[in-house]
């Protein structure tokens, strides 16, 4: 199947590549540099996840459309379209649930380190806060030396028969 896109960038890495004998000439480096990264971003689109699952996605329902059109024109080889749905469905139900059961360990994988991440992130808090308190601490003993922290706290000085 020839598009445009691929007889396009053929022909600019070939134009690039013949001119590039050319010296003194930046524009082929150019070209060839956004053609290969050009190259390299459809490739990660076109290989994620997510395109992946959506051809998958058109490709049941475009074999899914033919076996209904089949079912209606082809009543003489019946035998043979029950035995290709019954392949079919085998086929999806089996790769349905494998790739269910990956899906699941890979969310189970995911929330744990996003729990680990989380519990790092609050640990980082906590130590701050800790030192923060210490600091404070610190300052105000400085400041006040001779009041104890129930005075600091309650606002009066202590007595020696209060009790602590």
């Amino acid at each position: 199947m020839c598009n445009i896109s691929n007889t396009l960038q053929f022909s600019t890495l070939f134009w690039t590549l013949s001119s590039s004998l050319i010296p003194g000439h930046i524009f082929p480096y150019f070209v060839l540099g956004v053609t290969s990264v050009s190259f390299v971003i459809y490739t990660l689109q076109h290989n994620l996840p997510s395109a992946r699952v959506n051809r998958l996605n058109n490709t049941i329902a475009v074999v899914e459309e033919i076996l209904t059109q089949a079912k209606a024109n082809c009543t003489r080889d019946y035998l043979a379209l029950v035995s290709a749905e019954t392949r079919f469905l085998r086929n999806c139900l089996s790769n349905m649930t494998t790739i269910s059961r990956s899906l699941a360990t890979v969310e189970r994988e995911v929330r744990d380190i996003q729990t680990s991440l989380l519990l790092l992130i609050e640990s980082v808090h906590q130590r701050k806060l800790a030192e923060d308190l210490h600091e404070s601490q610190e300052i105000v003993d400085a400041v006040l030396p001779q009041q104890s922290c129930r005075a600091r706290v309650y606002g009066r000085p202590t007595e020696p028969g209060d009790e602590v």
